[in-house]
């Protein structure tokens, strides 16, 4: 098993018992006792988890933010970067829209003709049908907190298509690091996405930046980020260091 599954698996297995012994880590795992001593010290470095006598037990996480919470933060940005995403559509594109609020906003701002969208997120359908955008919805396991789309059935649907031009929701964006999201259902579903396009986009607010979440979204060629007058001066040396692109230089 490689090192980042292995890791994910014994996060999510100490979230479903809150307490794990060494002995029932490595039979969760089929790894030996110094492996797993060696993926309990560098997680606990990390953050995610104290190691105790015997065993581990799960650091609880900040809740990733409820997607009418995140409607309301940052607003003014949001619209702002959401303008400049929807004037990118051209005439006849083919798009995947992620679910989020920043790509939630772009939606009345779209002026070009005879696209079609794949979303994974429900709550765009509506705003989507509404400006008669011919629109497909992702399908597998609805998250709550972001009503977003996720698993493999929704890996596997993405795979289908190409698409001209994906715009994509991200939670943090450091220099080390680049693009994380709290969630690594989302964080495959993004990977996918990118694979699939002709060019992605990632949209930002200034609250993104120097913040570090669980899951990283790996990426071949860079992305260009999308972000406010803000957003562009308190991100732009992350942006150089992370080799991500920024839109307009």
């Amino acid at each position: 098993m490689l090192t980042d599954k292995r890791h994910a698996l014994i996060i999510d297995v100490l979230g479903q018992h809150n307490f794990l012994s060494l002995q029932q880590l490595m039979d969760y795992t089929d790894c030996s006792a110094s492996t797993i001593r060696r993926d309990l010290t560098k997680l606990q470095a990390e953050g995610l988890l104290t190691r105790v006598h015997g065993g581990a037990k799960l650091v609880a996480l900040a809740k990733e933010p409820e997607l009418s919470t995140k409607r309301t933060q940052h607003i003014e940005e949001k619209i702002e970067i959401a303008k400049q995403a929807a004037s990118l559509i051209n005439d006849g594109d083919c798009l995947y829209l992620d679910a989020g609020s920043t790509t939630l906003e772009m939606i009345p701002y779209i002026s070009a003709t005879d696209i079609t969208v794949v979303t994974n997120g429900l709550t765009h359908v509506e705003a989507l049908l509404k400006q008669g955008i011919r629109t497909y919805i992702v399908g597998g396991e609805m998250k709550p907190t972001t009503m977003a789309v996720v698993g493999t059935r929704a890996v596997n649907f993405l795979r289908n298509y190409c698409f001209d031009k994906v715009f994509l929701g991200i939670n943090g964006i450091d220099a080390t690091t680049g693009l994380t999201t709290p969630d690594e259902r989302e964080a495959l579903m993004k990977e996918v996405a990118i694979q699939q396009s002709q060019q992605t986009y990632v949209l930002a607010d200034a609250s993104k930046f120097n913040h570090i979440h669980f899951a990283t979204v790996k990426t071949v060629e860079p992305p260009i980020v999308i972000t406010s007058e803000h957003g562009r001066l308190l991100g732009k040396e992350i942006l150089e260091t992370a080799n991500l692109e920024l839109l307009g230089g």
